[in-house]
Parts: structure tokens; sequence; C-alpha cells
């Protein structure tokens, strides 16, 4: 009976077989002679070189990309970080800026204050925080109280100019009826002219003067002053300035339109007087 010889794919498929013939190699490598040793190695490894070249710079490349994926994410965010820090400190220099000219600026209006009049009145420094809602602008809000000594009928002013009184108060802080309102009406006189009149507001950012008889030789340009006439305004405040007069008919008044001095839309603090 014959019997046919195993072939080398069955003895690979035998797992025993495989590790006794792996065992047989390695054992007759170690009993080759060095040179011959050598040369079988270096015989084995050439084919493999490329794949190994291959493997180390792709591992390069690999580490190389990620290397920098992650140091441009990591300067990214440092630079982000920066960037913010720069634009709060840039914040807060505006902050102080706006608080030193804020500063400054009540600074130079209670001291001109003082060097133009000579009243005992005492200036009580003010910040506006709100306005009247209606379209135009009636009254102000400011951040002064009877808790700093303000009462109604206190005269308030800006830039050394007259621009209202105190009508309602709480403790801290007072309504100021400004002069542009309807219900607003002042003793006032022309500076170059002597002439008493009433600065009475119209609702808009002007007043007009009321009583100016029709001779009266005003023109444009001419200042409004307060009087001290009732004892209520102290005397010499800069009110308004003559913007346009007019003579209607037999009328015996002029028509006046005067100026404010001081725009309250741009102002942010005043002197309230106390007395």
């Amino acid at each position: 009976m014959r019997t046919s010889t195993p072939s080398f794919s069955d003895l690979i498929k035998n797992p025993i077989a495989t590790i006794v013939i792996l065992l047989a190699i390695s054992l007759s490598f170690l009993f080759l002679p060095p040179e011959l040793s050598n040369r079988i190695k270096m015989t084995c490894v050439v084919p493999v070189r490329p794949l190994q070249w291959a493997t180390c710079f792709c591992s390069n490349s690999a580490n190389n990309f990620l290397d920098k994926v992650f140091s441009g994410w990591r300067n990214a965010h440092v630079k982000k970080q920066l960037e913010e820090q720069v634009s709060h400190f840039k914040n807060k220099i505006l902050e102080q800026q706006d608080a030193i000219y804020k500063l400054q600026s009540k600074l130079y209006t209670i001291s001109k204050f003082q060097a133009e009049n000579k009243s005992k009145t005492k200036p009580l420094p003010a910040d506006i925080i709100g306005y009247d809602s209606l379209a135009f602008r009636k009254s102000i809000t400011v951040n002064a109280g009877s808790n700093h000594g303000v009462k109604p009928n206190d005269i308030v002013v800006s830039n050394n100019a007259l621009i209202g009184k105190v009508v309602l108060v709480s403790g801290g802080s007072c309504v100021v009826q400004l002069i542009t309102d309807p219900a607003s009406r002042i003793p006032g006189r022309v500076l170059q002219t002597r002439e008493q009149v009433i600065v009475e507001g119209n609702a808009t950012g002007f007043c007009q003067l009321k009583y100016v008889p029709r001779w009266a030789k005003l023109k444009k340009g001419d200042d409004i002053i307060s009087s001290d006439i009732g004892g209520f305004y102290p005397p010499s405040l800069p009110i308004a300035t003559v913007v346009e007069t007019e003579v209607k008919g037999g009328d015996l008044f002029q028509s006046v339109k005067v100026l404010p001095k001081v725009n309250i839309s741009k102002i942010e603090h005043v002197l309230v007087l106390t007395k």
C-alpha cells in the first residue's frame, strides 16, 4: 500500500509541525558559521528595507504633522487669550480715561464758577442720571438729593450758565426743570441794552423772550443774563443768546428767539447751588 508524502502546505496547516520547523530553522542559524549567518541575515533584510524605510518615513511624517497641528492649535489658543487680555486692558484704559475726563471737567466747572461768582451759595457737583422721556427734554434727573442738602427751587448751572431749577427732591436724587420747559419763566436782562425780559421755554431746544418792547434795539448775538428781580435767581448768570428777532404788525412786543448757552443733550454733570 502506497503512502503519500505530506506536502509543505499540509505541514504549515499543522500548528505543531510549523512550530517544530521554525525551531529547527532557528537552531540551525545558531550553529552556522558567522559569515554565512550574516549573509543570510542580510539577504533576508534587503527585501524588508523598503518597507522599514516607508514605515519610518510615514511615522516621522505623521509625528511632524501632529506636532504642527497641536502647535498651531496651541498658538491659536494662546493668541486668542492674549487678544482677550489686550481688549480687556484697552477697555480698562478707556474707563480710566473717561473717569479722569469727568473729574477734570467737574473740577474745572467748580473752579470757573467760584472764580466768576462771588455768591455765598455752595456749588454741589452732580451727574445726570436721567432725561425726560418725552420728545423734547424739559427736565433731567441728577444724583444729588436731600441727603446731600438739595432742596426744591435750588438753582442748577452748567459751564457757569443757568440751565434750570430743582422741582422734585428725593433722598439720593432730584428732578431739574430745564429753562426750555414751557412752564419755566426766568426774569432776565439783555446784557447789551439792559432791557428787562422774561425767558420762557417752548419745549424745543430754544427759548423765547417775553415782554420785549418793540422799540428795544435787540440784535442777533446779544446775551441774556439772569436778573435778581424777585430775589429768586442769582444775578448775572448767563442764560441764552439772541438768534432771531421779529416785530409783527402793531404788536407792542417783539418776538425774540434765543438759544440757551448750554446744549443740555451734551452735558454729563451739573452744579446744584445749595443755600
